[in-house]
């Protein structure tokens, strides 16, 4: 999986099947949808992925939804056995334009939606809606199309995807032509992480996509490919963003079952 795509992996463990529908032209990542049905579990872990999202849980006809940053280390989420859930990812540094919130203010952070002007109808709405198709609709018109965007945060945030989160700070320099000190100061402004943060997570992401693919791989050589000074930095800072070690991620991601689970709508 693609880090320009990121994922959350350790919702699948939460549910039977995950719905996703992808528009690979929007700065949206996916909408996605499942049920809390797994036995056994009321909580799945975040990890960083630099994007926000839209969540909502549905149950017994009635709806919560908020609105959510990227975490910066694995956080263990709470979730209600046997709700709906509904959500929509934004790829990093895009937010709708509607939201009345920074990216900044949502780093470790949520805000509910009835926060802002319309959320509480949507709320309503998603909680009477029938099915996936009716709730992506519904969330789409929310959205609309203007976004709170900057085009140099986003041609860094390009140039460090299409490098796995291995690009230095002085790499971004020479690729833009501005000082460390203003791509700094574009990053905390407008994305809420420093450049060098923002490219672990990518790092991160890649991680987890390379170990979803491939599952007998050398950690090792792994660890070197991705830039780390040792096995243990490597293992150190996985960890820090998953709760596991690469090892264990790679165990409990039972890969024929993690994507048997998925289903592309559309």
């Amino acid at each position: 999986m693609s880090a320009t795509r990121p994922v959350q992996p350790f919702f699948l463990i939460k549910t039977s099947r995950y719905y996703k529908m992808q528009d690979p032209k929007s700065p949206i990542v996916h909408f996605y949808t499942f049920n809390a049905d797994a036995e056994g579990r009321d909580s799945a872990i975040a990890v960083p992925d630099g994007c926000v999202d839209i969540l909502f849980a549905i149950r017994d006809g009635a709806a919560d939804g908020r609105v959510y940053g990227s975490v910066t280390h694995s956080l263990r989420l709470d979730f209600l056995s046997g709700a709906d859930y509904f959500g929509v990812r934004f790829l990093p540094g895009y937010l709708p334009k509607r939201l009345d919130v920074s990216i900044p203010e949502l780093i470790d952070s949520s805000v509910s939606l009835t926060e802002f002007e319309g959320g509480g109808e949507l709320l309503e709405r998603v909680a009477c809606a029938h099915g996936f198709a009716e709730r992506i609709d519904l969330m789409q018109r929310f959205i609309g199309g203007q976004w709170n965007a900057d085009d140099l945060l986003h041609m860094m945030i390009a140039d460090v995807v299409a490098h796995g989160g291995t690009m230095r700070v002085s790499e971004l320099e020479r690729d833009t032509q501005y000082s460390a000190r203003y791509i700094n100061r574009v990053f905390s402004d407008r994305l809420g992480l420093s450049p060098k943060a923002f490219s672990k997570f990518i790092r991160f992401q890649s991680l987890i996509g390379h170990l979803n693919e491939h599952r007998e791989c050398r950690m090792t050589d792994l660890a070197v490919d991705s830039g780390y000074y040792d096995q243990s930095h490597f293992i150190k800072e996985f960890k820090e963003f998953a709760s596991v070690t690469p090892r264990e991620y790679a165990r409990a991601i039972d890969l024929p079952s993690y994507y048997d689970k998925i289903v592309w709508i559309g």
